[in-house]
């Protein structure tokens, strides 16, 4: 250990190094990481609990997990900012002394403080647990003490912190202002719709956590703990096992074959990795850590990489078959098997991935990014990996044929997996003890890395079930929807567009989940009050959630996109609306075309291939390139007129929706023929 780690943890030389506070700390880390999440695994198999006891010690375990590993994180960079700092405050004057000394105080302190946040959280959760019975039963009848409405204050404002530091100040100040919209000093003073009658401390320590709801929220919280968990859960356990690693082999060996290099695999691992973690963000910083200099050393220009990798890992959350934490919440909220959310966001997550990439191969093309040093694909390497294709084929045997809950399916795909590695291992490599100690190792890791990697979503679950819980109870919620129907004045079109606006104005800075119901509660209910079926609706806010991740001002997806790709933000983001175009249209049309939901036949069969078509030409129009040469405004203009057909025929007959399609197909023919024909042919190596 260096001087710097320690002087940052005291002296440690005098004791053994299993004792010291850095080694006690990552060791605390790993243990409640792996605890966390073989908590979960038990309780899908035994169901020990009902669900909202469980959840309390779920609440509890994986706030205190998250701040231990935000502790353990900061001393593992402290080093570098130790060194940073003396660098930066040699020679400098005493003001700069004095601020550098109240940085250096603040950033010793703010570990301390969040080791005690963490025993708070444990402490608090321990406190409910203790007291449920009669939480649950008596309290609601005979009141709360003193010390219970004390609990719920500590667990919301666990829950604001903790969601402070895992997602930025958005999330947390508008739970702040929920907070503070709801109090009796604010509510009743407030303008036109948005006054109530105020609600006091206690009522808001009630409703936002003692009383077993808001940080408990029976959706938010309920499936936020199972559903969700058990998957983000098996994700870490996939990548400990080296899942990642064989999808990004297998693509550049995909992209070695490709005219357009590795963009298309890109997006593929992308789709892949996002539909698992459910973090447009997250899916970025992961797999844009590989692919965006891969795009990089292939030519394409460093903000078209950004926004490539944004856009491909913002669309994962709609993947199905898992599509991500809203997705879960989704099924519940709507009171739907999990099967039917899957089968409703087939269509629409095909429609946008294959804009996407249709978009990308139109901009590589467009600009010259191609890659003639083609070789034949080596199917060989995907046999490495072909043991990862029984954990999935078990995942979607039990969630879409058995239909079990997303509970059940991820735990037996969990065991699968942990079943299916380490047979493979020994298979492949031998049965050695360096096979069987790697294999543990791999295991081991697995369930800390599926812990650690859930723990920031808790405080950002309990958080939105506070601001829902008090916006439900101040009735803004109810008025909201009753607000934008009458905005609408009865039409359809702009009842959608204001519901997109709300969309993207939520989700800007927010993770999809925590947009997503925000939306639902606010947004949803006046766009079924237009007669649009419940699952469109939800898909409809859903998408929109999604595509905030790529909407400036924040785009969070594209902003650390452009941090790895070391490019302008801006330039970014503009790349990223140009490729994700297609995306904000698309939802209009299957709210026309609503068979592309709830599948019907034919109708289904007819209306997918020619909202399709719409969407090539609406691709070909936002890129200006069609595959063969650049367009001009005015055949811009044409495709898009043409993709409007396509899409919104219905609205006025399928048959002007057949003849668009059709007029598109023949242009992109004519255009393209000559094209093909000069396609390089790729050489065996």
């Amino acid at each position: 250990m260096n001087a710097g780690r320690a002087e940052t943890m005291g002296n440690q030389s005098s004791i053994p190094g299993w004792l010291a506070p850095l080694n006690i700390l990552r060791a605390s880390v790993y243990l409640l990481g792996i605890t966390f999440t073989l908590y979960t695994i038990y309780y899908a198999y035994s169901l020990f609990f009902i669900r909202l006891r469980y959840s309390n010690l779920f609440v509890g375990m994986g706030i205190a997990l998250f701040y231990l590993d935000y502790v353990h994180k900061h001393y593992e960079a402290s080093d570098e900012k130790n060194n940073v700092a003396d660098d930066s405050t040699g020679g400098s004057s005493s003001v700069s002394n004095v601020i550098g000394t109240l940085r250096s105080v603040a950033h010793r302190i703010d570990p301390l403080v969040a080791v005690g946040l963490a025993f708070l959280a444990l402490w608090s959760t321990a406190y409910v647990e203790l007291n449920f019975s009669r939480l649950f039963y008596d309290a609601p009848v005979v009141g709360y003490t003193e010390t219970d409405l004390l609990i719920g204050v500590a667990l919301i404002a666990l829950a604001v912190d903790a969601t402070r530091r895992a997602f930025g100040n958005i999330i947390a100040t508008v739970t702040v202002g929920a907070i503070l919209y709801a109090h009796t000093l604010v509510g009743p003073r407030m303008p036109g719709v948005l006054r109530h009658t105020g609600m006091s401390w206690e009522q808001i320590a009630r409703d936002g956590a003692i009383g077993l709801t808001g940080v408990y929220h029976e959706t938010l919280m309920g499936i936020g703990a199972t559903w969700v968990a058990i998957f983000i859960m098996f994700a870490g356990i996939a990548k400990a096992y080296g899942l990642m690693d064989f999808v990004l082999e297998a693509g550049r060996e995909v992209g070695s074959s490709l005219r357009t290099g590795i963009v298309q695999v890109a997006v593929i691992a992308s789709m892949i990795m996002g539909s698992i973690t459910g973090s447009a963000a997250a899916n970025t910083a992961t797999t844009g850590s590989f692919t965006i200099p891969m795009l990089k050393d292939q030519g394409v220009r460093d903000d078209f990489a950004a926004a490539i990798e944004g856009v491909a890992s913002a669309g994962g959350q709609m993947l199905p078959p898992v599509m991500g934490v809203a997705a879960f919440l989704m099924a519940d909220i709507i009171g739907v098997p999990y099967v039917d959310i899957i089968r409703a966001g087939l269509i629409p997550a095909a429609l946008f991935y294959f804009s996407v990439g249709i978009g990308i191969h139109f901009a590589v093309l467009k600009f010259g990014w191609t890659t003639e040093r083609l070789t034949e694909f080596e199917p060989r390497i995907l046999l490495q990996g072909i043991h990862f294709t029984i954990p999935l084929g078990v995942l979607l045997y039990t969630l879409v044929i058995l239909r079990f809950t997303p509970l059940s399916a991820g735990m037996y795909t969990i065991f699968t997996i942990m079943l299916v590695v380490p047979v493979r291992n020994v298979l492949v490599d031998g049965a050695s003890n360096e096979t069987i100690a790697r294999t543990v190792k791999q295991t081991v890791d697995g369930l800390y890395q599926g812990g650690v990697e859930m723990a920031p979503l808790v405080g950002v679950l309990a958080a939105m079930g506070v601001i829902i819980e008090l916006l439900t109870q101040t009735g803004l919620a109810q008025r909201v929807s009753t607000l934008i129907v009458g905005l609408g004045g009865g039409s359809l079109l702009v009842v959608l567009l204001l519901a997109m606006l709300a969309s993207i104005l939520f989700g800007l800075g927010m993770p999809t989940p925590a947009a997503y119901i925000l939306v639902v509660i606010l947004v949803a209910p006046g766009v079924n009050a237009m007669n649009v079926p419940e699952i469109t609706t939800h898909m409809f806010v859903f998408y929109f959630a999604m595509l905030s991740a790529i909407t400036p001002p924040v785009a969070i997806s594209v902003a650390v996109g452009s941090r790895i790709a070391e490019t302008s933000f801006t330039r970014s983001c503009l790349q990223a609306l140009r490729i994700g175009a297609p995306g904000f249209v698309i939802p209009f049309a299957f709210v026309t075309n609503n068979s592309l939901i709830y599948w019907s036949l034919p109708m289904t069969l007819v209306t997918f291939p020619l909202v399709l078509t719409g969407t090539i030409a609406l691709t070909a129009a936002t890129v200006g390139y069609d595959g063969s040469r650049r367009l001009g405004y005015r055949h811009r203009g044409l495709y898009i007129v043409l993709a409007c057909g396509a899409m919104f025929g219905p609205a006025i007959h399928i048959a002007v929706q057949a003849t668009a399609a059709a007029a598109i197909l023949v242009l992109l023919l004519l255009s393209n023929i000559k094209s093909i024909s000069q396609l390089p042919i790729p050489i065996k190596n």
